[in-house]
């Protein structure tokens, strides 16, 4: 297996692990002292997203060439880019994380009243979301930059079909939080990132299968935001 696609195939899995583990019993054991968080989100800050944070470096090391590419101004560039972006990325996830637990556990979720309630619906939805997404969309783009100045011409039919296999997977994130949240940040994210890594895509000079991750970013986020929008539409 090519080692982009391994580390997909790690992204796959890691998408299996935060199912599994949402629906686990680990959503009803709350921690002490004072309630101060159930052990689903403490899981899910310290061991899920670091996962998520850490294979994206491994993405970084293999379309810059081994960190070849880093060597130049405009892939240093690229690269600090990258880092904000894994850094918003984490930070909004610890945001959402513990304004989630306090707003679904100590707030009537239905009619929001007080400041703090209100404080963590919006943490929760909109801050922490945001700054996630925004993060995502930072570490991302450069890595498909990457791929541009260092082509993949590697990849052969059963490449393309492991590679197909966890743009599927991989979209079925992307349809859960944007077809389903109960705010529309998450639509909103899909539909740039979508637009931006298909204007990437096909304004490119290289021959486009020579480009396995933009185009299995591509075709995540362009099936996991058509899905979301005849939900949303329905």
């Amino acid at each position: 297996m090519k080692r982009l696609n391994l580390i997909l195939t790690l992204t796959s899995l890691t998408v299996i692990l935060v199912t599994v583990e949402r629906f686990s019993f680990t959503g009803k054991i709350i921690l002490q002292p004072y309630n101060f968080l159930r052990l689903h989100e403490v899981i899910q800050m310290s061991l899920i997203i670091l996962i998520t944070a850490i294979l994206p470096f491994f993405l970084l090391k293999e379309v810059t060439n081994n960190f070849e590419l880093l060597k130049s101004k405009k892939g240093t560039l690229f690269a600090a880019i990258f880092i904000i972006g894994i850094y918003f990325y984490a930070t909004g996830n610890g945001a959402h994380e513990i304004a989630s637990y306090i707003f679904n556990t100590f707030c009537n979720t239905k009619k929001i009243t007080g400041a703090i309630c209100g404080s963590m619906f919006f943490n929760d939805y909109y801050f922490g979301n945001i700054v996630y997404f925004l993060g995502a969309y930072l570490f991302t783009i450069p890595l498909i930059l990457f791929e541009g100045m260092n082509p993949n011409k590697t990849f052969k039919r059963n490449d393309f079909i492991i590679l197909g296999i966890n743009g599927f997977i991989y979209s079925l994130t992307i349809f859960a939080y944007s077809g389903f949240d109960r705010v529309l940040v998450g639509l909103f994210y899909s539909l740039i990132m979508t637009a931006t890594v298909i204007t990437i895509l096909f304004t490119a000079k290289i021959k486009k299968l020579y480009l396995p991750y933009t185009l299995y970013t591509a075709g995540a986020y362009l099936f996991g935001t058509i899905a979301s929008l005849i939900i949303r539409l329905h």
